[in-house]
């Protein structure tokens, strides 16, 4: 691995890519029936990228157990 590191999603916009959506999910544990919400990068979501529970700490496929409520908007970068 170089000494940059991984290059995330939200590395995108800086390095002159176009940055990727961020979802905003409302995720429901199959274990525990723990609700909480999650931000998250669409092609992660797209993955099927494993989550724990905050609860229960157990893990599960994200997009198995969750509704996307929408898409979160940027902030502002200051100048």
């Amino acid at each position: 691995m170089s000494e940059e590191g991984w290059q995330l999603p939200e590395d995108w916009e800086y390095s002159g890519g176009v940055p990727e959506r961020m979802l905003k999910l409302k995720v429901k544990c199959p274990y525990c029936g723990h609700v909480f919400d999650l931000e998250l990068a669409e092609s992660w979501y797209s993955m099927g990228i494993s989550v724990a529970c905050p609860k229960c700490g157990k893990e599960f496929p994200v997009n198995e157990h969750s509704e996307v409520l929408g898409e979160v908007k940027p902030k502002k970068q200051k100048a």
